[in-house]
């Protein structure tokens, strides 16, 4: 053989194992929707989290020179995306942003995260829509959702109740926290500083990234009892010693809530741990079991409780951080409270053909059962 023949099939071989070679993708994505997603995650590291990342946002002069980045989407600036109809109207159909979405897609059975504030028309349509494309694909999807401030105006409400909506009917597990609660939250951390404003949710949803298949579990819990909406009771860097018990430290929980909820209509509940090593012996999974089913015996009559294996931390403290995701409560309440504030907007859009009056009726109805 030639030496010029020899080199042919070198490089045509070199040329076939580089035709095989595809880009690693993690098996996690988080997709966080809007300026203040992305500030109130600004603090959590995901690359050490092997966690791929993307960034929707309505782009500005300021931002534009950076939409080229692999891990950012940016709408035009000009276009009006105030309600969640006008996003639909631009992006249903947008192959740019299907092939953006594509490209950081796991694989079959990997999980997503999508955030964002639904008071937005970006935030209201794009989190069903992202994670219900998440969900066709196998990928287990599950929306972390900020609802409006009682200060913000009634279309904020219309969209993030469209989007409460659209999620119940698409099958997303949705995970609600009002963001007067995520502000109004005063706590520490693990090392005891002062955990408050903007950095609670992204220590909230980095304590759920250390845990690899928090998502997978919640939608699993999702579909075996038909329910799609959760919130969170947490304890953060909460210290064993100062507080004396578990019991305690799941008693301040509910001085703090995320959001405004029945509790005693609760029927299921997922619950992340985290501690330091030598608690082990003291605070077993079974114990910590035994001890969180005593607390909601007289608060709920859940179905199914479930606690994840302890994450485990060698920090040398005592601080303990605890997160419940309770779900299955009754919405009706807070239903009938938004649309008092949206009837206005909602007659408007119905009027202007905007909205089908039935679609909406149909899909706000949803939320009740």
């Amino acid at each position: 053989m030639s030496s010029e023949q020899t080199e042919l099939d070198v490089n045509a071989s070199i040329l076939r194992h580089i035709g095989m070679i595809k880009p690693w993708i993690p098996q996690r994505v988080v997709v966080s929707i809007g300026e203040y997603a992305s500030e109130v995650l600004a603090n959590v590291n995901f690359k050490e989290k092997e966690v791929s990342t993307l960034l929707v946002r309505k782009a500005t002069h300021a931002t534009s020179p950076k939409s080229g980045s692999s891990n950012l989407f940016e709408i035009d600036e000009k276009a009006d995306m105030h309600y969640w109809f006008n996003v639909q109207q631009k992006l249903s159909d947008n192959e740019a942003f299907r092939e953006k979405l594509k490209n950081k897609t796991p694989d079959r059975n990997g999980s997503g995260i999508v955030a964002a504030a639904t008071g937005d028309g970006v935030g209201s349509f794009l989190l069903p829509e992202i994670a219900s494309r998440l969900k066709d694909q196998s990928v287990y999807s599950t929306g972390f959702v900020i609802l409006p401030s009682q200060l913000q105006p009634p279309d904020a409400f219309f969209n993030a109740l469209w989007s409460m909506g659209k999620c119940k009917e698409k099958g997303i597990p949705q995970i609600l926290m009002d963001r007067d609660g995520l502000e109004d939250y005063i706590g520490v951390d693990r090392k005891g500083f002062v955990l408050k404003g903007d950095g609670v949710f992204g220590y909230l949803l980095g304590l759920v990234l250390d845990k690899e298949f928090v998502v997978q579990e919640i939608n699993e819990l999702s579909n075996s009892y038909n329910v799609s909406t959760f919130t969170i009771l947490a304890a953060t860097g909460a210290s064993l010693k100062v507080h004396g018990s578990l019991e305690n430290i799941l008693n301040t929980t509910l001085m703090k809530p995320f959001s405004s909820f029945d509790l005693s209509s609760s029927t299921v509940l997922y619950v992340v741990i985290r501690m330091p090593n030598q608690l082990q012996r003291k605070l077993s999974r079974g114990s910590i079991e035994l001890a969180i089913n005593k607390w909601f015996k007289d608060k709920a009559n859940l179905k199914s409780a479930i606690v994840s294996d302890p994450l485990y931390v060698n920090d040398g403290g005592d601080r303990i951080d605890v997160i419940m995701f309770v779900g299955g409560f009754d919405l009706t309440k807070t239903v009938s409270s938004i649309e008092t504030k949206v009837k206005d907007i909602v007659g408007y859009a119905v009027k202007n053909s905007l909205v089908e009056e039935k679609e909406w009726r149909e899909l706000v109805e949803k939320l009740r059962s």
